[in-house]
Order: C-alpha cells, then structure tokens, then sequence
C-alpha cells in the first residue's frame, strides 16, 4: 500500500512539472506572436515634397506656376503660367517609400496626358511637357528618387500667355521577396 501511495505522488509530482512547463511555453508562445504581430508590413510610396527649381525667364515676365500634393499623397497638381517663348518652368517631386516593404513604380498616370496624347498635345500647342523616367524603379523602404517635371513654351511667331493645367498621379506595387 505504501507503494501505491509513492507512486501516486510521483504521477502528481510529474503532472504538476508538466502543467507548469506547459504555462511557461505558452507563454513565450504569446509573447513571441506578439512581437510578429507589431511588426506589420505596410506599404506607402507617396509624393512628398513638390520643389520648385529656378525658372527660365524668355520675356519680360518670369513664368510662374503652383504646386500641391492632394489625394494623400498620391496626386501632384501643377499649374504652369507661360508667357513668351523660351519660357521654362520646372519642378522637383520627390517620391519617399514611408512603407516598410520594397515597392515599384509601376506608372504615372497624367491627366491631360500631354505626354503620349497628340490631340492634348495639340491643345497646348507651342509648350511641350516633360519628365524624366521613374517608371519600373524599385525603391526600398526610406528611400527617395525625384521626378522632374518641366513646361518649355517653344518658340513660335506668334505667342500668347499659357495656362498649362497638369496632375500627375503615382501608381505602385509592393514587391515581396
């Protein structure tokens, strides 16, 4: 009988050691879940700063514009004022990855498209605008590249003043590894 007796405490002593071992696991189980869980991936490729560079003056006026950032960060609306030829006007945009995962610039949508549409181009005949290449860059998170934008009033006999309005909208990918 006290055979019994020993044998039965030491199946409660072991139970007891197991229940105990089983708390703390699931503890460290919890905290390490935790931890994963603060550390979500997001993504945020947006236009954060709209820099004007120094205008060419063609004339007896300097051409003047207005820049802003809308649709969180998404949109840059441009007005570019021309007034004679050899007028030049351009901004700085730069684009930051405030993400915590890679991500590419897959287009950049314009509205007019002045770019790649002739009839728009047409419509803001003699300027012409442009922009250098961003599309297909890969940016890692906290990184920045620029996007210059430039209005150019090309020479033409007769001239008028120009309102050239221009939005530029960024579309993204994240890239996972």
């Amino acid at each position: 009988m006290k055979k019994l007796f020993q044998i039965r405490n030491i199946m409660i002593i072991a139970l007891c050691i197991t229940i105990i071992c089983l708390c703390f696991g699931f503890s460290y189980l919890s905290m390490e879940l935790e931890n994963l869980n603060g550390e979500k991936n997001n993504f945020n490729l947006s236009f954060v700063k709209v820099t004007p560079r120094t205008p060419v003056q063609g004339g007896t006026k300097t051409p003047t514009g207005t820049a802003s950032i809308s649709n969180s960060g998404k949109t840059v609306n441009l007005q570019f004022n021309l007034y004679s030829p050899y007028d030049e006007l351009s901004y700085e945009i730069t684009i930051k990855n405030e993400g915590s995962i890679p991500a590419e610039i897959i287009n950049l949508v314009e509205v007019p498209d002045y770019i790649n549409d002739s009839a728009k181009a047409n419509e803001i005949y003699p300027v012409q605008i442009s922009h250098n290449d961003v599309v297909g860059k890969e940016i890692n998170p906290g990184e920045e590249i620029t996007l210059t934008v430039l209005a150019y009033y090309n020479y033409k006999a007769q001239y008028n003043p120009i309102q050239v309005p221009y939005q530029i909208s960024l579309l993204a990918s994240s890239i996972q590894d």
